[in-house]
């Protein structure tokens, strides 16, 4: 009786997890986690939140690899203080995501800038990583 009791506990947890897991909540955690990544210039975080294939195209047209945009913002003096995102909106297409919205970049020198941002996310070995970045600048509101 008690293993019964101890499989069916088990099986409630993991259909529980897996409910309240939403692939959305996936896409926003990559796409905060290489945005933290990139202000604390943390490379370990970098290559685990973006995928290997990654185009980086910025603003002003450049466009990087995964290995160039991770040595461009790991090297020297902080590049970034702080990335502030508004209106995201996520679309999931099974093991494909697209996130839209706006980011108020605030670079360590400079001023603040916002970018409307696409980026397209894949699930890789059950987490979510970014394989494609556009931005582009608009007006600061």
């Amino acid at each position: 009786m008690a293993r019964l009791l101890a499989l069916v506990l088990a099986t409630a947890a993991t259909a529980a997890v897996l409910l309240a897991a939403e692939p959305a909540d996936g896409v926003r955690e990559a796409a905060a986690g290489w945005r933290q990544g990139a202000v604390k210039q943390d490379e370990a975080a970098l290559k685990h939140w973006l995928a290997d294939d990654l185009v980086y195209t910025h603003g002003d047209g450049k466009t990087q690899s995964k290995a160039e945009y991770i040595a461009d913002v790991t090297k020297g003096s902080s590049h970034y203080d702080s990335f502030r995102e508004s209106g995201t909106k996520i679309r999931v297409y099974g093991k494909t995501a697209v996130l839209t919205g706006f980011v108020d970049v605030t670079p360590a020198k400079g001023e603040t800038y916002r970018v409307r941002t696409l980026e397209v996310y894949v699930q890789n070995d059950g987490r979510w990583q970014m394989a494609q970045k556009e931005s582009v600048r608009v007006p600061l509101k």
